[in-house]
């Protein structure tokens, strides 16, 4: 099918009989919501505890749902090279959620590189299994049109099993980011989507902007165990890489962004997507005006 036939066909379906609860456009940006950074030698822990710091998944995920974790499984590379979330926050966000009573738990991302190798190599494939969840790849024949809502981003094909959930867990690793600066829990949106995402890079702010304001993120986990400072989000060199044994947690994703960026040693104000859905109102943009509270695992 050509292209330009295959969009014509998403066109006629109604894209309302795919949205379920995750279509909320301009989203209320949780005002309030406190952000906890939580640092300690042990990834699982370090999630598991900014998670109770929050009140605990049961805040976030009731008896029987369904939930997706999404964490960044961009690229064909191995944990020491921290392209790819750490395994071990991905395991404990799906033991913490089947501890809360979900139903099912769902791990899947749209990878630049082929997804086979990227969930193996990563280690999440391997994790995500022992602790019970379902794995699943990208499909596009799942593909359906969405409306964002945004300024540069209104309709877009998005993979139907990000929008058939009932609970959405953002889990993005912190990097270096070769054209949007960084890439944190709004910029791993990306990797809902289908279609010739690099399109996307024209005015890159505002687009993560309209995808993080159109589209219903529950609770967004920041890994920072080692971090990316330059030559991403590929990366590959370990020259590349500082550990920071950290993870960050909130249910606003800019305000787990502006923490992150700080840890990396950014101002938030001169990263773009960050001021375009603070304009949005999003979030503070302002770390002082943020409700962050530190721990040690």
């Amino acid at each position: 099918m050509k292209r330009r036939d295959f969009f014509k066909s998403l066109s006629v379906i109604p894209a309302t009989l795919y949205l379920g609860n995750r279509m909320l456009a301009f989203p209320p940006a949780d005002a309030g919501a406190p952000v906890v950074k939580v640092r300690g030698d042990s990834p699982y822990r370090n999630t598991a505890k900014a998670v109770k710091m929050l009140g605990g998944m049961g805040r976030i995920v009731k008896k029987g749902q369904t939930v997706m974790v999404k964490p960044n499984i961009g690229w064909n590379r191995n944990v020491e090279q921290a392209a790819c979330t750490h395994p071990e926050v991905v395991r404990a966000l799906v033991d913490l959620a089947f501890q809360a009573g979900a139903g099912k738990v769902i791990v899947m991302d749209h990878p630049c590189n082929t997804a086979e190798r990227t969930y193996q190599r990563s280690g999440i494939e391997e994790a995500a299994r022992k602790a019970g969840a379902e794995i699943r790849f990208p499909d596009e024949n799942r593909l359906v049109l969405y409306d964002f809502k945004g300024e540069n981003v209104q309709k877009w094909p998005v993979y139907k099993d990000f929008l058939e959930v009932d609970t959405f867990i953002n889990v993005p690793i912190l990097k270096h980011h070769s054209s949007a600066l960084l890439t944190i829990g709004m910029k791993n949106l990306y990797g809902i989507l289908g279609g010739r995402r690099g399109k996307l890079h024209r005015n890159m702010g505002t687009g993560i902007a309209d995808l993080a304001n159109g589209f219903k993120v529950d609770l967004t986990v920041v890994d920072a165990t080692r971090i990316m400072l330059r030559n991403g989000p590929t990366g590959g060199s370990l020259e590349d890489v500082e550990k920071k044994d950290t993870v960050i947690a909130s249910t606003n994703i800019l305000e787990a962004d502006v923490v992150a960026t700080d840890l990396f040693g950014s101002d938030p104000l001169q990263i773009p997507f960050l001021v375009k859905g603070h304009e949005k109102g999003m979030g503070n943009i302002d770390l002082k005006k943020i409700d962050l509270r530190t721990a040690a695992a």
